[in-house]
C-alpha cells in the first residue's frame, strides 16, 4: 500500500514541476484531497487483534459426516469421483476407531478375446484384483480379511441425494459377498491378489458368461452398468478393529477375470521350463475402475469415525467440544477445527473507531493459527495446506482465501494458507478480508464462525496427516492482523 502512495506523490510531485516550468503561479493545493484523510496523514491502519483477554478467539473440535457435493442425476456422473479407495480399519486412543470401505463401479477395458466367444459356455474360472495401495495409518502387521460385495443400486440412482464420507453402503449391495481375499503388511508396489470365488461369485461370473458379447464394448457403456453396478470392498465380520488402513490408487486398479482350460499332454512336452501340468488362457476380461476411454466411473470413499470412549466423544453427531489449549485438524474426514470470534474481538474493533459516527472498512484481514509443535517432524506430519471454510458439510470456502493462492498472473503471495516451515515460524496464514467484514457486520454465530479443515477441494478430505493448532488459551493464540481504513461521517 504505502509503494501506492509513493508512486502516487511522485506522480503529484512531477505534475508539479511541469506546471511550475511553464506558469508563473503555482496551485499549491493540488493533490491535497488524493489522499483520504486529510493533507498529512493516511487513513490506512494495522492492528492486530485476538490476543488480549476477551477478544481471543474460541476453537472447537468439530465433526461432520455429510462432506461432499450433491450428486448428478447424471449416469456416472457421481459426487465424490475421488480416484482413490480406503479399506480396513484402525484404532487411536485419542481419536477412537476409523473404518474406511471402497465403493467403486467399473467398466471392461477391451472387448474380450476372441477365444471367449468360442467356450461361451464355460464360465471364468480365476479372479484376480490389482491393486496399487499405499499404507495409511494403523498396525500393518494384522492380517485383515476383506469382502468384496456387489452392488444393488447403481451409485447416481441410489435413495441418497448426497455421497458423504459415511456413506451407508451397507443399504445398497447384496447381503452375500461375491469374493474375498486376506492381506496385511506395509505394499511398496503394484500387486495382484488372487480372491477367493464364493457361491454369490460363481452365479455372477457365471452371467458374464451368458451376457450377450456386445455389452463389454465400450460403446454400451450404460447398458453394462445397468447389469453390473459395481462392487463394495469392505472388511469382513469378525476381522480385527485394531488393524491398519490402505489407500488403493484406482487409475492403477482393476479386476481380472480368467477362463483356463487344461493344457494337452503334447502341448505341455513342448514347454521346456517346466514339468508342471499348465493351463492356457483361453479368455480374460479387465475390469477397470477408473476412467476408461473418456467415461468417468463413479467411487465413493466410506469412511467413518467412532469417537466413544475418547476425549472427542461430543464431536458426533454435529456436536462441538472446547479445545482451550490445543485443536486438532485431522486426516480421512475425521474432526476439523471451528473458530469462533467472540463479542469481544468485534468490540475491540469498534474500539478502534474516533468515535461511534466513524466505520470502519477493512482492506486486508490476514488470520495466523500456529501449530503445536515447532519441529521438523511435526512439520513433516501436518497438512501442508489448510482450507477455510464458511459451511464446512457443503464445501463453502471462503473466497479471499482461494484467491490469494493464485500462483498464476501477477499475484504472489507466500505462505497463504501453506505451513510456513521456517523455524519458529510454524505458523498458517489465511486471508480472511471477506469473511471478517461480513461478520463485523452480521451479528450472530454462524456468521462469526470458520472452520479449518485439511483440503481445499472436495477430493482430499481423506488423507493421511494431522495438525495440531494452538488455541486460544495457548502461548501463542489465534490472532488476526488487519489493514483498515476509518471512514468519517462526511464520508471521508
Amino acid at each position: 500500500m504505502k509503494s501506492f502512495y509513493n508512486r502516487s506523490l511522485a506522480a503529484i510531485a512531477l505534475l508539479t514541476v511541469v506546471l511550475a516550468a511553464g506558469c508563473t503561479k503555482v496551485d499549491d493545493t493540488l493533490g491535497s484531497d488524493l489522499i483520504p484523510g486529510g493533507k498529512d496523514q493516511l487513513s490506512i491502519r494495522i492492528d492486530t487483534l485476538g490476543g488480549r483477554e476477551g477478544e481471543r478467539i474460541r476453537a472447537f473440535q468439530t465433526y461432520t459426516d455429510s462432506i461432499g457435493l450433491r450428486a448428478s442425476t447424471r449416469h456416472m456422473r457421481g459426487a465424490m469421483n475421488l480416484n482413490v479407495g480406503y479399506i480396513g480399519s484402525a484404532e487411536d486412543d485419542f481419536f477412537g476407531r476409523t473404518t474406511t470401505a471402497s465403493v467403486i463401479s467399473g467398466l471392461p477395458a477391451q472387448p474380450l478375446t476372441p477365444n471367449f466367444f468360442k467356450n461361451r459356455k464355460s464360465s471364468f474360472d480365476s479372479v484376480k484384483l490389482l491393486v496399487n495401495m499405499k499404507y495409511v495409518c494403523g498396525d500393518p502387521s494384522v492380517r485383515q480379511t476383506f469382502n468384496i460385495y456387489r452392488l444393488r443400486d447403481t451409485l447416481a440412482y441410489t435413495t441418497d441425494t448426497l455421497y458423504y464420507q459415511s456413506f451407508r453402503y451397507e443399504n445398497h449391495i447384496e447381503s452375500e459377498p461375491l469374493f474375498r481375499f486376506e492381506y496385511s503388511g506395509e505394499p511398496d508396489r503394484i500387486e495382484e491378489i488372487k480372491l477367493d470365488i464364493l457361491p454369490q461369485g460363481r452365479k455372477m461370473l457365471d452371467e458374464l458368461a451368458a451376457a450377450d458379447t456386445t455389452l463389454f464394448y465400450s460403446g454400451k457403456a450404460y447398458e453394462f452398468l445397468r447389469q453390473f453396478k459395481g462392487f463394495v470392498i469392505a472388511q469382513a465380520p469378525g476381522t480385527p478393529a485394531d488393524a491398519a488402513i490402505y489407500a488403493n490408487y484406482l487409475p492403477n486398479c482393476n479386476m481380472n477375470f480368467y477362463f483356463q482350460r487344461d493344457r494337452e499332454q503334447w502341448e505341455m512336452d513342448l514347454d521346456k521350463d517346466t514339468k508342471e501340468p499348465q493351463k492356457e488362457v483361453t479368455a480374460y476380461m479387465q475390469w477397470y475402475f477408473s476412467d476408461v476411454d473418456g467415461l468417468k466411473t463413479t467411487s465413493v470413499a466410506s469412511i467413518r469415525h467412532d469417537y466413544a470412549g475418547t476425549p472427542l466423544a461430543g464431536v458426533k453427531d454435529g456436536g462441538m467440544v472446547e479445545a482451550p489449549q490445543t485443536a486438532y485438524v485431522q486426516g480421512l474426514g475425521g474432526v476439523a477445527t471451528t473458530l469462533e470470534f467472540p463479542a469481544g474481538f468485534f468490540d475491540a474493533m469498534n474500539a478502534l473507531k474516533p468515535s461511534a459516527d466513524y466505520a470502519i472498512y477493512i482492506n486486508q484481514a490476514h488470520m495466523f493459527v500456529w501449530l503445536g509443535e515447532q519441529t521438523v517432524e511435526a512439520y513433516d506430519k501436518a497438512f501442508q495446506k489448510l482450507g477455510s471454510y464458511v459451511d464446512y458439510g457443503p464445501m463453502t470456502v471462503i473466497p479471499d482465501y482461494y484467491i490469494s493462492d493464485a500462483t498464476s498472473g501477477s499475484v504472489t503471495v507466500p505462505y497463504d494458507g501453506m505451513l510456513n516451515r521456517n523455524p519458529d515460524k510454524g505458523y498458517y496464514r489465511m486471508d480472511i478480508t471477506s469473511f471478517l467484514q461480513h461478520a463485523l457486520q452480521n451479528e450472530g454465530e454462524k456468521n462469526r464462525r470458520l472452520t479449518l479443515a485439511p483440503t481445499y477441494t472436495p477430493y482430499e478430505p481423506f488423507a493421511d496427516h494431522l495438525s495440531p493448532l494452538l488455541a486460544a488459551e495457548s502461548d501463542r493464540p489465534v490472532q488476526v492482523k488487519i489493514t483498515y481504513t476509518l471512514i468519517g461521517p462526511n464520508g471521508r
